[in-house]
């Protein structure tokens, strides 16, 4: 996983463009958003982990799994799809 930029806004607030390293590019589509928790089960938790995660389709094409870590507000690149 690598850190990205990505902006934000919409309502729910999701995606709208990704630094590709090439220049931003927009979100043409989010095809899937879910959230992960994990560690909330534990008698005493460090502290859980939240995220959320967006499938999105790019305006060029590409595929990307993008994952934000609620916590810190920091973005990253789970996965590229082509």
């Amino acid at each position: 996983m690598s850190s990205i930029e990505v902006r934000t806004g919409g309502s729910p607030e999701g995606p709208l463009a990704v630094d590709t390293g090439q220049g931003w590019v927009e979100v043409a589509e989010v095809v899937e958003r879910w959230r992960i928790e994990v560690g909330w089960w534990r008698v005493e938790p460090e502290r859980p982990v939240q995220r959320g995660c967006w499938r999105v389709l790019l305006k060029d094409g590409s595929c990307l799994d993008l994952r934000l870590d609620l916590a810190f507000r920091r973005w990253a690149l789970e996965r590229s799809w082509g």
